[in-house]
C-alpha cells in the first residue's frame, strides 16, 4: 500500500512538470529527482535515502510546489602552510558557470556547486560533483587527511535560506550542505562535464569585496561563501556579535503558519 501510494503520488506530481512545462513556467524537465519528505516541526535532518519518502518530483518543478531545494558545495582552498592543515586560507577556488546554463550563466559559484538527488547520500553526492565538476579525486575527500589535501565535513550545519526568482516569484526554502577542501598550493581545478566555463583562484581580500560590492557570484552563493569565510575567520568584521548574528541568520527554523 505504501509503495502504490508513492508511485500515485509520483505520476500525480510527474503531471504537474508536464503542465509547467507546456505553460511556459519551466523550460525543461531536470535529470534529477527531488525526494519530498514529510513534514515534522522537529529540526529537519537530512539523512539522503533513510528517511521516510513519500514521493519523486522533478527537480524543476519543485520550488513551484514548495519543496525545499538542496544544494551541496565544495569549497576547495590553499594555504601559504603548505606543511600541515590550516585555519586561515589565503585563496579560493571559484567557479564561473558555463554560458549555456539555464540559470545565472557566467556567474562563480563554489568552487562545487550541485542539487542533491534522492537517489544518493550527501556524501556521496559530493565526491560525485566533485570530480564531475572540478577534477577532485574521490581520495581526497574520503580519505580526510591525505599527504595531498585535507577534508573537513560541515553537512551536519546545513544554512536554512529563502531564495526566491530576481522578480520576487518562486520563493522557496533553501539548504545548502557544504564541505571544505585543503588542496595543494600548485593543484589547479579541471572541469570535467562540461559544465564549467573557468575557475578563478580569489584571494580572501578579492572574496569579500565580491561579496560586499560585486556581482560576479551567483546570488545564492553569497551566503555560502561568506559561511566559509567566517567558519575560517577571515571576515573583516569587528564584532564577535555581528559574526553571530549573520551566521544565525542564515539558519532560519522552518516557519510554521498555524
Amino acid at each position: 500500500m505504501i509503495i502504490k501510494l508513492f508511485q500515485q503520488r509520483t505520476i500525480a506530481f510527474e503531471h504537474v512538470t508536464k503542465h509547467l512545462l507546456s505553460c511556459g513556467v519551466i523550460s525543461r524537465k531536470h535529470t534529477d529527482l527531488y525526494p519530498i519528505y514529510p513534514f515534522t516541526t522537529k529540526k529537519d535532518v537530512y539523512e539522503g535515502n533513510k528517511k521516510e519518502i513519500l514521493a519523486h518530483v522533478n527537480r524543476n518543478s519543485a520550488p513551484y510546489l514548495g519543496v525545499d531545494s538542496v544544494g551541496v558545495h565544495l569549497h576547495c582552498y590553499v594555504c601559504e602552510d603548505t606543511t600541515a592543515a590550516c585555519n586561515k586560507p589565503t585563496g579560493i577556488w571559484l567557479a564561473k558557470r558555463a554560458a549555456n546554463k539555464s540559470h545565472h550563466p557566467n556567474l562563480y559559484d563554489p568552487t562545487v556547486a550541485g542539487g542533491q538527488p534522492s537517489n544518493l547520500f550527501i556524501l556521496e553526492n559530493v565526491v560525485k560533483e566533485a570530480y564531475e565538476e572540478a577534477g577532485v579525486e574521490a581520495e581526497w575527500i574520503l580519505s580526510p587527511n591525505s599527504k595531498d589535501s585535507t577534508f573537513k565535513d560541515h553537512t551536519h550545519d546545513p544554512l536554512t535560506i529563502t531564495t526566491a526568482k530576481s522578480d520576487g516569484s518562486c520563493m522557496k526554502r533553501s539548504l545548502y550542505y557544504s564541505g571544505d577542501l585543503q588542496v595543494p598550493n600548485c593543484w589547479v581545478p579541471t572541469a570535467v562535464d562540461g559544465e564549467i566555463a573557468e575557475f578563478k583562484l580569489y584571494t580572501m581580500k578579492e572574496l569579500e569585496d565580491e561579496l560586499r560590492n560585486g556581482n560576479s557570484v551567483r546570488p545564492s552563493m553569497v551566503a555560502v561563501l561568506l559561511d566559509f569565510m567566517i567558519r575560517h575567520e577571515v571576515l573583516c568584521i569587528e564584532s564577535a556579535d555581528n559574526i553571530k548574528d549573520l551566521s544565525a541568520a542564515m539558519r532560519r527554523e522552518r516557519m510554521s503558519l498555524w
